[in-house]
């Protein structure tokens, strides 16, 4: 069987920058399961594996701009500390929550203000990814109404901002 759209795929992967450094993998875990088409993946690395077949390994580089994107400088910014109750626990490259309920990874503090930088961690990086098909099978046609494999749909049923 190939991986083709509507196809439940479960892949092991690694993620690295250009760099080399190792970003995430899945191999000390259960092989991740997506519908493909659905996506749940980016599109240039459900392209790069449609057609594969279990067994195949597959390597595929990203770009950022069809990754977490390119760096926006206008989302470093910095904020007053008065803004924080807490300030004397935040640690320097430690992700906190910003005034509105978003986060961001902490850059710099001072008597008088922080700065914080709100791009994903990965925005500006080139992701390499390594790729090994673990199965495929016909996707439910639940799963295709859904986009998610039936555990997601089980664990997700009825949740709000879920599904």
């Amino acid at each position: 069987m190939q991986v083709t759209k509507n196809k439940v795929v479960g892949i092991h992967y690694t993620i690295s920058t250009e760099n080399n450094e190792m970003v995430y993998s899945t191999l000390a875990y259960e092989p991740e399961e997506f519908v493909l088409g659905s996506f749940s993946i980016f599109p240039l690395v459900a392209k790069a594996i449609e057609g594969h077949q279990v067994g195949d390994e597959v390597e595929v580089i990203l770009e950022p701009s069809n990754a977490y994107g390119i760096k926006n400088e206008k989302l470093i910014y910095a904020l007053d500390n008065h803004l924080f109750n807490n300030l004397e626990t935040f640690v320097i490259d430690s992700i906190i929550q910003v005034p509105g309920g978003s986060e961001a990874r902490l850059l710099q503090k001072n008597d008088s203000h922080i700065l914080v930088d709100a791009n994903h961690p990965l925005a500006g990086e080139q992701l390499h990814y390594k790729i090994y098909i673990a199965s495929i099978r016909e996707a439910t046609s639940n799963e295709i109404k859904w986009g998610r494999t039936e555990q997601e749909i089980r664990v997700c049923s009825n949740q709000p901002g879920c599904c």
